[in-house]
């Protein structure tokens, strides 16, 4: 047993009694992980990703400075947002957070809050994304708090709800999102890293949307050297539903995201696109899953990644149709951009199809900065690295522009491509 784990099975003994129902989803989360095992190159899910650095982190033994929203909303993407949940080393903070101007209808607080009745009703509901990995389980075992987001039947949420979890420890939170009928909400999540100690955040959302429900959710990871990342997120999606989610992989020395989204009804959509930037030693995991169940849906995926020094990525991207899902539509892609003859991408796009009546297309491409272009810029004078940025920027330019919120939006073009100092690796 590594240190990790075995920090992690003492933390189990300390948690407090709770509603029966979760004290035994977490004891039975735990035999599940104890079956399963700890993730290993050994195994063809984690064949590119190892976790040698993550097994030896245990929590800093130095206690930290209390944040103050001044502080805070210096590095926040939306330093204004009219509604937001704070969350410092996977606690709530009442203090940081502002949820007092919510609209009829919409209903969103911290797990740790809710009655054992409401506890009770929502573990099951977590199960599709704690059941997907190891740390998933690790997860369902060791959570103490999370937001919990249920919006009612045509109800709108009218300015974006900011999620933002302050790492310095180890710790493990969940999400889970219930979308009404013909209700509509943007969401964004955003992870910091504030310190350069070891430490770790392992996530699992659940999020359902019923018919006619539109999410938009925009994710940002932003870490130290020595952040590890993990986190497994399950969408279900009913008739005409639609899905747009956006992860930003920036920075931190390991991050794992497992997604699975799953079109259960006819005419739903969901657009899956993202970016993740590697440097130096740091390495990004993307493993997705978007499974057709069921005629006439559509799905849109492109994740490009930014990749220098000797940084590592992995994609790995499932599109499934089920025998009976006819006229489905769906893309699939992912290219990546090399700036270093040491950084290195194993990309996997897959599609397995047992429908005949479809129209599906996927494809990868790797490449280096396009050499005509940098030229051009070279010769009118454009400095060394501006020209660098400038072309960076352009490759992922397509992906940004696609986050519909235009504050994020900027803030994303304004970091992405940066250099190290001048954007969000360290804050």
């Amino acid at each position: 047993m590594n240190p990790f784990v075995e920090y992690c099975q003492s933390q189990l003994a300390l948690r407090v009694a709770e509603a029966p129902s979760q004290e035994a989803s977490r004891h039975s989360a735990w035999a599940r992980f104890e079956n399963v095992g700890w993730p290993t190159t050994r195994l063809e899910a984690w064949k590119y990703t190892s976790l040698a650095g993550l097994e030896k982190i245990t929590p800093p033994t130095e206690s930290f400075a209390e944040l103050t929203w001044d502080f805070l909303k210096d590095h926040a993407l939306l330093p204004d947002a009219k509604h937001r949940m704070v969350f410092i080393d996977g606690v709530f903070h009442e203090g940081l957070s502002r949820l007092d101007r919510l609209p009829q209808g919409v209903r969103i607080g911290p797990w740790s809050l809710l009655q054992d009745a409401e506890r009770s009703d929502l573990v099951p509901r977590l199960m599709p994304a704690q059941t997907m990995t190891a740390f998933g389980a690790l997860n369902e075992a060791l959570f103490t708090d999370g937001a919990v987001i249920q919006v009612s039947g045509g109800a709108h949420l009218d300015e974006p709800l900011l999620l933002l979890h302050v790492t310095r420890g180890m710790h493990h939170g969940v999400q889970y999102v219930h979308l009404g009928e013909n209700s509509e909400m943007t969401v964004v999540e955003q992870h910091l890293n504030l310190t350069d100690l070891p430490c770790h955040g392992n996530f699992a959302t659940a999020i359902q949307l019923s018919p006619h429900s539109r999410l938009t959710w925009i994710k940002v990871q932003q870490g130290g050297a020595q952040s590890y990342h993990t986190a497994a997120v399950h969408a279900q999606q009913q008739q005409g539903s639609q899905l747009r989610y956006f992860p930003f992989a920036l920075s931190g020395a390991m991050g794992r995201n497992d997604i699975t989204i799953r079109l259960v009804e006819t005419h739903a959509e969901v657009i899956l696109k993202g970016v993740y930037q590697v440097a130096d030693r740091s390495l990004q995991d993307f493993h997705t899953s978007i499974e057709h169940d069921c005629p006439e849906c559509i799905s849109d995926e492109c994740f490009k990644g930014v990749l220098d020094g000797t940084g590592r990525a992995v994609f790995d991207g499932r599109v499934r149709v089920a025998l009976d899902a006819q006229k489905t539509q769906s893309r699939q892609s992912n290219h990546n951009l090399l700036l270093s003859d040491k950084a290195e991408v194993d990309t996997k796009p897959q599609l397995e199809i047992f429908a005949d009546d479809v129209k599906c297309s996927h494809g990868t491409t790797v490449g280096q900065l396009d050499e005509t272009q940098w030229f051009y810029l070279r010769s009118r004078g454009v400095d060394k690295e501006v020209a660098r940025t400038l072309l960076i920027k352009a490759f992922v330019k397509e992906i940004a522009e696609a986050v519909p919120h235009v504050e994020v939006r900027q803030a994303l073009l304004h970091w992405l491509g940066t250099e190290e100092e001048e954007g969000f690796r360290h804050v």
